[in-house]
């Protein structure tokens, strides 16, 4: 049996993506309903980390599905690379029950959408500027060859009546506006002349993951406070100090040697900061040396940890 969305791959090759097909995609289907006949995409992601060295972690879970929802999750996974992997050509349990959004009309959204997957995190982690520029191109072909316009392109938060967040770190208005940046159109389904490429991604995945590592930790930087907010800092073996103490000298450890071999200047044992101070040096560092910087800061923190016992203790004498 032909299955519907077999012009896929043609179509995505076509726009110039790099495409994989994996083996038995054409005749992949799910059996929870009638063969889609689609009018729009919705973009998602994976909720699993992924990265320029594992770029498409996914692809499996996409085919085989999960104890929960069998497969085939959705038609496409767009990888960390912006590599296309072709999932399903039939019907993709990726959308379910979907509300009206945009042009779209509510119903069954596995028979409404082609559903991309795009492998990344999306809480701590979003799209790589790669991934997010082949899901304009994918989106923008496919809607193209389906003869819909721009705004038929939906994010499943857009649609979901159960609250996804999905495409995390994806603000769908700008995306929208990115894709009808990528061509001019006479009408739906009749593409123009290109236009100029469509800018990077309002979130950076680096810049985003490290901004979440700053709020996790920001609180153990500044330390435990008085009784009247005020910072005191962590007992230790040289007295009360705040982590911030530490991070200033570990900032003036790294920068010392593109001082030309000045002396580091002396930190004095209790420094208060706010949470902007804080930030802004890290934001002072290049990325290579505000990661490894941050991770010795997390090991310090977890070092200081008390067993579950002895904070147990500590809370009934307190």
């Amino acid at each position: 049996m032909t299955l519907p969305l077999e012009w896929l791959a043609d179509v995505l090759r076509a726009a110039g993506l790099q495409v994989v097909e994996t083996p038995g995609w054409k005749e992949r289907t799910a059996t929870s309903g009638p063969q889609p006949s689609p009018v729009g995409v919705l973009e998602h992601h994976t909720a699993t980390p992924a990265s320029y060295e594992n770029p498409a972690p996914s692809v499996q879970l996409c085919i085989d599905g999960r104890p929960d929802l069998r497969g085939p999750l959705c038609h496409g996974l767009i990888g960390f690379d912006g590599v296309v992997h072709l999932i399903a050509a039939g019907r993709a349990n990726h959308a379910g029950q979907a509300k009206a959004s945009g042009p779209n009309p509510a119903g069954d959204g596995n028979f409404l959408y082609v559903g991309f997957e795009w492998d990344y995190q999306g809480v701590e982690q979003g799209p790589s500027p790669e991934q997010y520029d082949a899901a304009l191109t994918a989106t923008s072909a496919v809607l193209a060859h389906i003869g819909r316009p721009a705004e038929a392109a939906r994010g499943h938060k857009e649609t979901s009546v159960t609250g996804k967040i999905d495409p995390g770190h994806v603000d769908m208005d700008r995306f929208r506006a990115d894709l009808s940046g990528r061509k001019n159109h006479d009408g739906p389904g009749r593409p123009g002349q290109p236009v100029a490429p469509a800018p990077p991604p309002p979130e950076q995945p680096v810049g985003s993951e490290q901004e979440a590592i700053l709020r996790r930790i920001e609180s153990e930087l500044l330390g435990p406070r008085g009784p009247k907010g005020e910072i005191v800092g962590w007992d230790t073996d040289l007295g009360p100090r705040t982590l911030v103490a530490m991070l200033v000298e570990l900032v003036n450890g790294l920068l010392g040697p593109q001082r030309g071999g000045q002396a580091a200047v002396q930190v004095p044992q209790q420094r208060s900061m706010d949470a902007e101070a804080i930030r802004a040096a890290f934001q002072a560092l290049p990325p290579d040396q505000a990661a490894p910087l941050l991770a010795e800061l997390v090991r310090i923190q977890q070092a200081r940890q008390l067993p579950p016992e002895q904070q147990a203790q500590a809370a009934q004498q307190s």
